[in-house]
């Protein structure tokens, strides 16, 4: 069996589960209680997976307590990732495509986004009033289970939990449009901070089941065209060399997100530029990791 780590009920309240048979939820929280572990929260679920999975998964196929995946609203997997750590120009033409051709980024560019901007697969992405050019940035989000500090690249595997398919939301105007010679020139966290510019999920596949992430394949499309369609394996930085580097100057958590870049095709990069205005439908899927469909919708002020 597949293991799919989700979040479901309304916002705000949220339980753990496992999606079993592709159209069925079991609630975590009774088995775990069962077994004397009195444990809410996704983040503290996978710091102790390992022993967790071994209790769990005996009793997926008895347990009673099930819910129709069509009866709930699924969140995002980790409500509030203690970090959500994303990295930039990981992708070779996304990077040439802002930097230019001759940059050479000798280590990944890291910035961090506000964990209460993380969102639902299918929840709304809200658009701020401020903002003209909202993009998206399909990415293979990668979730930390094991602590850790300068973890080498030869054991950085063993501190993933599992993969989600993720979407870092951005308001390029904010981000990038004050111009280099004025003092805001950079506000990457206020112009991709908002509330709901990273929405998660719809499940969390643990890293046992994914054996090749570098094969996935990223794609996402506006109202049915097509825009991003890449492979993992094109990323400048590999998984290991990303959680490397950013463990080398903070330490990593678990439930801890790390957004590994996005592939070409972003609204900035269209000729003409294409950025998503109010109702526009957006689906963003990763092989085997399932699949966002979110709506856009303009901020209510």
């Amino acid at each position: 069996m597949v293991m799919r780590l989700v979040n479901f009920g309304p916002v705000g309240i949220e339980q753990p589960g496992v999606l079993v048979d592709d159209d069925t939820v079991v609630p975590l929280v009774p088995i775990l209680a069962r077994a004397g572990l009195r444990l809410h929260d996704m983040k503290d679920i996978l710091a102790l997976w390992p022993t967790i999975r071994t209790i769990v998964e005996p009793q997926l196929t008895l347990e009673r307590d099930r819910i129709a995946l069509s009866d709930v609203r699924i969140g995002p997997p980790i409500l509030r990732p203690n970090k959500v750590i994303a990295i930039g120009f990981n992708y070779p033409q996304h990077s040439t495509e802002i930097l230019g051709s001759s940059a050479d980024v000798s280590e990944p560019v890291i910035f961090l986004k506000p964990s209460n901007c993380v969102s639902g697969p299918n929840d709304p992405v809200v658009k701020p009033f401020e903002t003209t050019m909202l993009d998206y940035e399909i990415e293979l989000g990668v979730v930390i289970g094991k602590a850790g500090r300068r973890i080498s690249q030869i054991d950085a595997l063993d501190h993933v939990a599992g993969y989600v398919v993720a979407n870092d939301i951005t308001a390029r105007d904010i981000a990038l449009g004050a111009g280099l010679d004025h003092p805001l020139q950079l506000q990457i966290a206020r112009g991709k901070g908002y509330a709901t510019f990273c929405p998660l999920g719809p499940w969390l596949v643990t890293a046992d089941e994914v054996p090749e992430p570098a094969d996935l394949r990223l794609t996402l499309s506006v109202n049915g065209v097509v825009r991003q369609d890449g492979k993992a394996s094109s990323m400048l930085a590999s998984i290991p060399e990303l959680i490397a580097s950013v463990s080398a100057s903070m330490e990593l958590e678990p439930g801890d997100v790390i957004l590994t870049g996005t592939p070409a095709g972003c609204g900035f990069q269209l000729d003409p530029p294409a950025y998503l205005q109010h109702g526009d439908r957006v689906e963003a899927g990763i092989t085997g990791l399932g699949e966002m469909t979110f709506q856009v919708q303009n901020e209510q002020v």
